[in-house]
């Protein structure tokens, strides 16, 4: 072989390792969650260990504070979780399959363990006296967040279709006192990179946006298509002219170093309107889900592709249905949503009822 012949060799080489080690950086994923429970209340400190035939050890994870947990990247495979945390049943899940490049949310419930009570009598030798108290720590006063009233949080959360040039003032930098932190919860403080050259000011509300890409990945990225997923709200306090300070108040998923910042616009809160007639010969079409998912369930939040220009309401009802025969055939009616946000051309809805899983793509007729 000619030495123009083994360096052809060894060029191709290089690229076929580095065009793998490239599509295998493209396929991470990842598995997180909320844990709560039997009131619905946040679990911190729950330890998660995660398993599969794949791995050569064990991942073992902990809940935050608002009990959410988010996995480090994981192959493609089929895995078992356990949750375990003193006082509590021990949950597990099995058969959680990730796909390549998916974010699968698995949230749980745990209980309060049965108590086996036990009294033993005995004499306790006396006990030593008590230390001598440390000197109390002065801590530095740092401004607190004001409340935010429970009727504009509950219209923070969702996804919705991003509308041309995104309307963000900023990004987050870091956590303001640990800056090797990626994964944000309630009550940490974050440096964002908008400050009062910007007119940021003290006591204002941003949320927190994460854009998306939905639908078909081969075209050009300038032909693509784009969602927006409002992760939560955070309120400045503390500013300066380059930068500020915000206190996350309230929590709809995770957020990490970059996401965007935007001003807080709160919408009056959602009155279901009447009923009315659904209107099955001119449906819209579900886009696509929370965090760009294909599935929904009661209680999640989805896009559809019709908006104010075909007559959609925040509050208004709406229809989802199948047709047999292609489409042409008889109506399946598997569940019901109410519109909570709309734009101009596209709308997202709350899941109320389902008889069947809730995907992309299926009908959604308005009732007028």
């Amino acid at each position: 072989m000619t030495a123009f012949a083994r360096a052809l060799a060894f060029a191709t080489t290089v690229a076929f390792v580095i065009s793998i080690a490239a599509a295998a950086q493209e396929q991470v994923s990842r598995m997180t969650g909320r844990i709560t429970d039997g009131s619905g209340g946040a679990l911190p400190g729950v330890t998660i260990t995660i398993t599969s035939p794949r791995l050569s050890r064990t991942v073992t994870i902990v809940t935050d504070g608002a009990g959410r947990f988010l996995s480090p990247a994981l192959p493609s495979d089929t895995y078992g979780l356990t949750f375990v945390l003193a006082g509590f049943e021990t949950r597990t899940s099995a058969g959680v399959f990730v796909k390549p490049g998916e974010v699968v949310i698995v949230d749980q419930q745990m209980g309060l363990a049965s108590v086996a009570e036990t009294v033993e009598v005995v004499a306790p030798a006396p006990p030593p006296p008590p230390p001598a108290p440390a000197p109390p720590i002065e801590l530095p006063k740092r401004a607190k967040p004001k409340a935010v009233p429970k009727e504009q949080l509950a219209t923070v959360c969702g996804p919705e279709q991003a509308a041309g040039p995104s309307l963000a003032l900023g990004q987050i930098v870091a956590h303001r006192d640990d800056s090797k932190r990626q994964l944000y919860g309630n009550g940490d403080a974050l440096v964002i990179d908008v400050g009062t050259n910007l007119g940021v000011a003290m006591g204002q509300n941003f949320v927190v946006r994460r854009r998306f890409r939905f639908g078909d990945r081969d075209v050009p990225l300038k032909l693509a298509t784009f969602g927006e997923q409002t992760a939560g709200l955070i309120q400045v306090v503390e500013t300066s002219r380059e930068n500020s300070t915000a206190v996350v108040v309230y929590l709809c998923g995770e957020l990490y170093a970059g996401d965007l910042v935007e001003a807080f616009d709160a919408l009056p809160i959602v009155i279901t309107q009447d009923t009315g007639v659904a209107q099955f010969d001119s449906p819209a079409r579900i886009v696509f889900g929370e965090h760009g998912q294909i599935m929904g369930s009661p209680g999640r939040l989805m896009v559809i592709d019709k908006g104010l220009t075909w007559g959609a309401r925040r509050g208004g009802q709406i229809t989802i249905f199948r047709r047999s025969l292609g489409g042409e055939g008889a109506i399946t009616n598997i569940g019901s949503a109410v519109i909570v946000a709309v734009n101009a051309d596209t709308s997202t809805i709350r899941i109320e009822r389902a008889i069947d899983a809730i995907s992309v793509g299926d009908s959604v007729a308005l009732h007028r």
